[in-house]
């Protein structure tokens, strides 16, 4: 086990009284990878960190840290060990000291005090991304079921909860009278599900928010903490897309916040980046928050004031796109999905940059908007653009005309909904609703096939292009949550799987190839995968703030570093190819970037911003350098 460290109780904390309105930050522990999940173990911290990969390749998914003991937050300690799990999702310690790690590939692994470790629910749960202690039993949230599960100490299965109601279960936390609160990611809220007097879980959930930026109102919320100090329940949410930690009482009514968005990547301290997990300390007093996001563990404490509001929160100019996590391209027209709004917009691809010209949809719930965006595809020919939308289980499909013959200009009409399609019509083919990750298109015997990536059954569904006809491709068994596919002009499909780490290649006969790397090059997690001009395969690894190039004597090379210049990345996720380049979506910088012949680097760019040669402190760029910028109106003069 780590060895144990201490988390010095802080004089100025508030721990009695009413719930807490706001929080102060106390201290940052940087360079905790994909921090995904936080909990406290006695005083020490422990998180789990699936891109935490070390010197050797070797996972180190476990995270444990101390913060300095006077409460200055000065260099605080850090330990880390293999979770043992092939993707460590979330984490809760018991009463007694025993770890629970979610395993998003399977069930939960318990690590005892004595480091004595087994798994649990393997045969009950089938993609762990939530876990907490409720007493001796565990919930579990399966984001393959959509539901929650409660286990008992030997792994079996004692309820079941939400099943027909959650959107996409996420972090959850029981409170002393035995009930259960679940964040739901997909449905922008929070579930109550009450104990009664014999410690019975209602099966059904009382739902508590709606989606939105205001008070009490979620977007995407992804995990639930509860404090319970001196008789009152509070309950602390991770909102990740409004940036921010909410604070409710017992009620579900709202009290307070604190975290204030940071309106560039990796502003500075106490600015909460899409947070995704939090924690509160057995006292009451201090909280943890993770974000993947920004590669780090927040601790603030909390305090009766409510925080006071950012002076440059309405300088809007810092952001011009939160692009992310999906790209698609089809001769002239580039598709980009801004992660905020849900907003699809549309590019023209031919110039250089690409012109922006119009926007498909945005959140809500009227007829061409969505609820979340999983994946889009143009169409060949006729330029149509699909799009899946995961929250209602749908497939909109929308013309896109315009006339080439002219400049492009910004026509907020040129996207017309052609029709909609229900999943569920694929009826009794399929085992479960299909999760669409990912859309192709594919030319079988003169006819046009579409190729939907089902995360949910680890397949990829052949279809028509009104979904009456069905034909299931099985990825192989090693397949967990496959995010991205690419095909190649002679017949092959890449699959790019990140909770696997793995790449599962298909020839054009049918068979399967298993890669855990290219060349020496091992996955740490690859998101986004395509072809290049020479049919050689690229891969994006989340982990490594890089690209993986397959060179033709079967050798492979990184592109790109960790930062904010020119090809480097911060998070980089999905791979399109475009008429000059493909192009690679750096999620963490809010941008895409562009790579041509040989994959070299041609182009950043933004909604507003510009960049086609190297800026000075580059990868690969003279010392004198300068950029060339093109902002959205010098592009369109």
């Amino acid at each position: 086990m780590l060895a144990t460290s201490v988390l010095a109780p802080f004089a100025q904390a508030d721990v009695g009284g009413p719930c807490p309105r706001g929080a102060n930050y106390v201290a940052t522990i940087p360079e905790v990878r994909g921090a995904c999940a936080v909990a406290f173990d006695g005083a020490a911290i422990v998180a789990c960190a699936p891109e935490q990969v070390g010197g050797s390749g070797q996972d180190r998914q476990l995270v444990r840290a101390n913060i300095a003991a006077d409460g200055t937050g000065a260099s605080p300690s850090l330990a880390t060990q293999d979770s043992g799990c092939a993707f460590a999702a979330d984490i809760a310690v018991s009463s007694d000291g025993t770890i629970a790690i979610a395993d998003a590939a399977g069930g939960v692994r318990l690590i005892a005090r004595d480091g004595v470790a087994k798994v649990v629910g393997d045969t009950v749960v089938r993609a762990a991304i939530g876990v907490a202690w409720r007493g001796s039993q565990l919930a579990v949230s399966d984001r393959a079921t959509r539901s929650v599960i409660v286990l008992n100490a030997d792994g079996s299965a004692a309820a079941r909860l939400g099943a027909g109601q959650l959107g996409e279960p996420r972090g959850l936390t029981a409170t002393a009278d035995g009930s259960i609160f679940v964040a739901d990611r997909l449905g922008n809220c929070i579930w109550h599900f009450a104990a009664d007097a014999k410690g019975a879980l209602a099966t059904q959930g009382r739902r508590i928010g709606e989606r939105g930026a205001n008070p009490g109102q979620f977007n995407a919320p992804c995990d639930v903490a509860a404090r319970e100090v001196g008789g009152t329940t509070c309950l602390l949410v991770a909102d990740e897309l409004n940036h921010r930690v909410q604070i409710l009482d017992a009620t579900g009514a709202f009290v307070g916040f604190f975290g204030m968005h940071a309106l560039i990547p990796r502003q500075g301290e106490g600015r909460i980046h899409y947070p995704r997990s939090v924690a509160v300390s057995a006292d009451g007093a201090t909280v943890a928050v993770a974000e993947p996001f920004e590669d780090r563990l927040q601790v603030f404490t909390l305090v009766q004031e409510p925080g006071e509001r950012d002076p440059a929160y309405a300088q809007f100019e810092f952001i011009t796109s939160h692009f992310g996590p999906k790209v698609a391209c089809e001769t002239d027209l580039l598709v980009l999905l801004d992660l905020e709004t849900q907003g699809v917009a549309l590019l023209d691809a031919r110039t250089t940059p690409p012109i922006h010209m119009s926007i498909i949809g945005g959140a809500g719930a009227m007829a061409g908007r969505f609820g979340e965006v999983s994946a889009f595809a143009v169409e060949p020919v006729t330029g149509r653009v699909w799009v899946a939308d995961c929250a209602r289980g749908r497939i909109d499909v929308f013309n896109t005309a315009w006339d080439r013959t002219k400049d492009p200009v910004v026509d907020m009409f040129i996207p017309q909904l052609a029709r909609s399609m229900d999943l569920a019509r694929l009826g009794s083919r399929i085992v479960r609703m299909p999760e669409i990750a990912d859309i192709a298109f594919e030319t079988r015997l003169g006819q046009l096939s579409v190729l939907l990536l089902d995360r949910a059954g680890c397949a990829i569904l052949r279809t028509d292009a009104r979904l009456a006809s069905l034909e299931t491709i099985a990825l192989p068994e090693a397949a967990r949550a496959p995010e991205e596919l690419a095909l190649a002009s002679d017949g092959r499909i890449a699959v790019a799987d990140p909770v696997a780490r793995r790449v599962f290649l298909r020839s054009a006969a049918g068979a399967w190839t298993t890669l855990d790397r290219l060349g020496d090059i091992a996955f740490a997690r690859p998101v986004g995968v395509g072809f290049d001009e020479h049919g050689q395969l690229v891969v994006s690894d989340n982990a490594r703030d890089a690209c993986i190039v397959s060179n033709a004597d079967g050798t492979a090379r990184l592109v790109g570093e960790r930062g904010g210049l020119d090809e480097q990345f911060f998070g980089p996720e999905a791979i399109a190819p475009s008429p000059k380049g493909l192009i690679v979506v750096d999620r963490g910088n809010h941008r895409f970037q562009r790579f041509g012949e040989g994959f070299q680097w041609n182009l950043t760019g933004s909604m507003g911003r510009y960049y086609d040669k190297k800026r000075k402190g580059s990868p690969g760029a003279a010392p004198a350098s300068t950029p060339e910028t093109r902002t959205k109106k010098e592009a369109e003069s």
